[in-house]
């Protein structure tokens, strides 16, 4: 076994259609002891750029903890997408401008670093960022989603990340729970939790009992629908707005039911809910443990633990670093 897994820096990264920022952890004590500012990802400009950005952002982390690149025992990198960790390739970045198709990311960073480089999808890493680091350390079995612009999941099982045949597991938020239903995203099929319970859906949905004509304090003089946020509902709700409150319940229902077919599935110890929107809280999280247990098998159900996530944003760039931590393991 070679000496690089005896190392306990090392550094994660994660990269944004905007932005991408580095942090190095320091794995035995699992926490974060220096970042890079958040610097342009410039992923518009095509992946060679955006390698250089990595590299400058590794660069700056490991300055701002007085450490070299000998101190460290490789780079992981979280990356929104389809990724073939074995091959440090993007077969498929979407949210990326001009969709990344077939990008060898990982050669070029590690050739600028001379260090091992590891790449994974952002939210699979963020799953291991939580199993490894946050609220799911201890468990065997987990599965986590993330709720944002999209829906994105990752899952652990006998404590080691799933990834599939070709990189593309964990992609939960592609569960179909309502057929011929209409979704909201062009990557998105019709009736798919994303397509019901992401961002925008959750916006559209108020947005359309309001042009009901319901009453509700989300129609101020100012009211755009345009402007509607998530945020702005959960504000509403928690004020006690019954447009807002039935909004969040009905993105609960539909969120539930994923969470049940999750459960059918992979039999987890614990399924973690992060990304922004799980930031609503309890009015949220209420409606979930309900549907989830009004439609999962019962004995399935009775062992698991639905729980908000511990690490926030960190929970990506975490993830990266736990990616190279395992894999620089590996190196003979």
């Amino acid at each position: 076994m070679s000496n690089v897994s005896t190392k306990s820096y090392v550094v994660g990264v994660d990269i944004g259609g905007t932005n991408c920022r580095a942090a190095v952890i320091d794995h035995a004590a699992g926490k974060i002891v220096a970042r890079s500012l958040n610097i342009p990802s410039r992923a518009m400009d095509g992946e060679q750029y955006t390698a250089q950005q990595v590299v400058e952002a590794v660069r700056q982390a490991l300055d701002n903890a007085n450490l070299t690149l000998d101190s460290i025992a490789g780079v992981g990198v979280a990356v929104p997408g389809h990724v073939i960790p074995q091959e440090g390739k993007i077969l498929w970045a979407p949210n990326f401008y001009g969709q990344w198709r077939g990008v060898y990311l990982a050669k070029p960073i590690s050739e600028a670093l001379k260090v091992p480089v590891y790449l994974g999808n952002d939210a699979n890493l963020a799953a291991l960022g939580e199993y490894t680091y946050g609220v799911g350390k201890g468990t065997n079995h987990l599965v986590m989603i993330t709720l944002g612009t999209g829906i994105g999941g990752g899952i652990i099982i006998d404590g080691k990340l799933l990834t599939g045949s070709n990189g593309g597991a964990g992609e939960l938020g592609h569960i179909i729970i309502a057929a011929n239903h209409h979704a909201r995203g062009g990557n998105t099929a019709y009736g798919t939790l994303e397509g019901l319970a992401q961002r925008d859906a959750i916006t559209e949905r108020a947005a359309r009992k309001v042009a009901e004509g319901r009453q509700t304090t989300l129609l101020t003089p100012n009211y755009d629908r345009i402007l509607l946020t998530p945020q702005i509902i959960c504000d509403a709700a928690l004020a006690g707005d019954q447009l807002s409150i039935e909004t969040y319940e009905e993105t609960g229902y539909c969120i539930g039911l994923g969470l049940a077919s999750i459960i059918a599935i992979f039999n987890p110890e614990m399924i973690v809910i992060g990304g922004g929107i799980a930031q609503a809280g309890p009015i949220l999280f209420d409606p979930i443990r309900r549907a989830t247990q009004a439609n999962a098998i019962g004995t399935l159900f009775s062992t698991v633990k639905i729980v908000a996530a511990d690490l926030g944003d960190n929970a990506g760039i975490m993830g990266a670093a736990a990616l190279a931590i395992i894999e620089s393991a590996k190196v003979d």
